[in-house]
């Protein structure tokens, strides 16, 4: 498609005014253009890829710049053609959100989605990641070692003691593909076929469904604002599954009381504890002792699992698992014959990136923005009257929002989806039907723009004003 030379003098402009012309200053600039009339409706945008080249910025920094701009409706993308100014279309009268579906239209007109692990290439420094690659390159490399390349478990521990506070070794990290094939190979190594595995309820599906699939039994352990209830762990269960951190989807942390009866639990009856601790990264909160700590001296049957999803790419898959005695034995020897997906060169180009003081201070900004829009959230919310109580408004990278009784979360879903609005509801999480179901939402902050958040929350604040009565 030619484009004319008005659309041509636009991308000029914004290339001379790129000495500051990061995602924010970008996306005001194309803002202008679409406002003013210079980018029409129906006009189609380069390339994220041909458009940072122009202007000699990084493709995040474009991806961000029109991530916000779909954000606030003035693009959109559209599929296997490109991304467009969108059309002007006429206002239609809101939909109310207890009468059904919302219109097929808006429904395709997503432009916000709250829902959790969304991929976010904020702040991301290529120019770092590609000498990392380079460097990791330059010689070649040999079949990549059983529990992981050392370098890269030594860099793990490191990232580990600085940003969680374990006092994590080298010898005890095993490197994996991520989060799930370290679920997975647990699974399948550590628990026996036929056993009985207690789990949250709620919790993620993909842990119910890795579980199985491996012929594991699984009851429910309900959760409260203090964690998963130990008491509840079923005296011949042989394994338990927990994510203490920053529980998902309730936010909230398994308090240090808690931590320590499960660990006394696994010492006295033997069952595998399973710390699940993705939630982890860019907290400010002091957190209690981890399992794998609190485990040091008593027992080798706690099993930590995590990755590295928050500080990389999703393309590099990174997980590890620490793991102590025999059940290091165990997983270790069978990792080699499940190892897939991550290179020698990949792991060592993974190795320079934690080692490096980007990286360290990369650590820090995320830390503060992560911290920044979680307060964002909780202005909002905390005190609307539809609200009971706010879960993970200390950490993590989502917030639970516990509706009152007489606020329903299905007409509180239709209304957010009218707005182009799509966020989870914690029925998605609830899985054995013996648990009361919980009536309430989760908003995922960490991958959006604070502007984008802002406007965001502010649609969903008008939502519930329209389904909470006047006090007065």
């Amino acid at each position: 498609m030619m484009r004319t030379p008005t659309t041509l003098a636009i991308y000029v402009e914004l290339a001379r005014g790129s000495s500051e012309s990061m995602a924010a200053q970008l996306a005001r600039q194309l803002r202008q253009a679409v406002v003013d009339g210079r980018l029409p409706p129906d006009t189609r945008l380069p390339s994220s890829r041909t458009l940072a080249d122009l202007l000699k910025v990084s493709r995040p920094v474009v991806q961000e710049a029109y991530r916000t701009l779909e954000a606030e409706g003035l693009i959109e993308s559209r599929r296997r053609s490109g991304t467009y100014v969108r059309r002007a279309r006429p206002e239609k009268a809101a939909a109310k959100p207890c009468g059904g579906s919302p219109p097929a239209d808006r429904v395709r007109r997503t432009l916000v989605d709250l829902s959790p692990d969304q991929p976010s290439g904020e702040d991301f420094p290529v120019p770092v990641w590609r000498a990392a690659w380079r460097r990791a390159a330059h010689r070649i490399p040999g079949a990549v070692e059983t529990p992981g390349e050392a370098v890269l478990r030594r860099a793990v521990a490191g990232h580990l003691r600085a940003v969680r506070g374990l006092e994590a070794d080298p010898e005890n990290v095993l490197i994996t593909t991520g989060a799930r094939q370290s679920l997975d190979l647990v699974a399948a190594v550590a628990i026996r076929p036929g056993t009985v595995a207690a789990v949250e309820d709620p919790c993620l599906p993909t842990v119910i469904r890795l579980l199985r699939q491996h012929d594991i039994a699984t009851v429910p352990v309900p959760v409260d604002a203090d964690g998963a209830l130990v008491e509840a762990v079923p005296r011949h269960a042989g394994a338990v599954v927990v994510r203490p951190s920053h529980h998902m989807p309730l936010g909230v942390e398994l308090s240090l009381s808690r931590r320590r009866a499960l660990v006394e639990l696994s010492a006295a009856r033997g069952p595998l504890i399973v710390e699940d601790d993705r939630d982890h990264d860019f907290t400010e909160t002091i957190r209690p002792q981890s399992l794998w700590d609190l485990s040091r001296d008593h027992t080798d049957d706690v099993v930590y699992v995590g990755c590295l999803c928050r500080l990389l790419p999703d393309v590099v898959c990174t997980g590890y698992i620490l793991a102590r005695g025999r059940r290091l034995r165990q997983l270790a020897e069978h990792l080699s014959l499940r190892q897939s997906g991550t290179v020698a060169v990949a792991q060592r180009a993974v190795a320079e990136m934690l080692a490096s003081a980007e990286t360290r201070a990369r650590v820090d900004r995320l830390r503060h923005a992560c911290q920044a829009k979680r307060q964002l959230v909780v202005d909002a919310l905390a005190r609307h009257p539809a609200v009971e109580w706010l879960g993970g408004a200390q950490s993590g990278s989502h917030v639970y929002v516990e509706l009152r009784p007489e606020v329903h979360v299905d007409c509180v879903i239709r209304g957010f989806a009218a707005k182009g609005i799509v966020t989870p509801a914690t029925t998605q999480y609830e899985w054995s039907g013996l648990v009361p179901a919980r009536n309430g939402f989760l908003v995922s902050h960490n991958h959006l723009p604070e502007a984008v958040l802002s406007c965001t929350l502010g649609k969903m604040v008008g939502c519930l004003d329209r389904l909470v009565p006047c006090p007065c």
